[in-house]
């Protein structure tokens, strides 16, 4: 069976975004799955990974668009994948939550933008890795 270059390469960028989603769900319900797992009860693990779930469903359906978007500006441009991989999902989800968030700079929502921030950029970082850590020229 021949698989050709574009395809595999097609396909390892997929498998890279999923294993980047997974890893940003994991970062993004780690605060919330310990202490619902502290308790090392069959429930409250299974509630954990429930949470895990739905969080990498989330991210997976939300990001599929945009991620499409970013691959094609960041060649347009041909910025330096490492660094765009990190730096343009992160500052992209802490611009968009600092517009949609609701505070008034004393509420703890005020740190949500940044933490959402970080978690895209850790995301980001994963991508880069397990993409193979691709540079321009594409």
């Amino acid at each position: 069976m021949y698989i050709s270059f574009e395809a595999g390469r097609r396909a390892r960028a997929i498998l890279a975004w999923v294993l980047a989603c997974m890893v940003g769900g994991l970062f993004l319900t780690a605060p919330l799955a310990v202490p619902m797992g502290a308790g090392y009860d069959g429930e409250n693990v299974l509630a954990s990974l429930v949470v895990l779930l739905m969080a990498i469903i989330y991210t997976l359906v939300l990001t599929a668009i945009p991620a499409l978007v970013l691959v094609h500006l960041v060649r347009w441009f041909g910025w330096r994948r490492g660094i765009a991989d990190v730096a343009v999902p992160a500052g992209i989800l802490l611009a968009f939550s600092a517009l949609i968030t609701p505070t008034d700079g004393n509420q703890a929502g005020s740190w949500l933008p940044v933490l959402l921030s970080v978690v895209a950029g850790i995301a980001g970082f994963a991508y880069w890795h397990f993409a193979g850590r691709p540079r321009a020229p594409y």
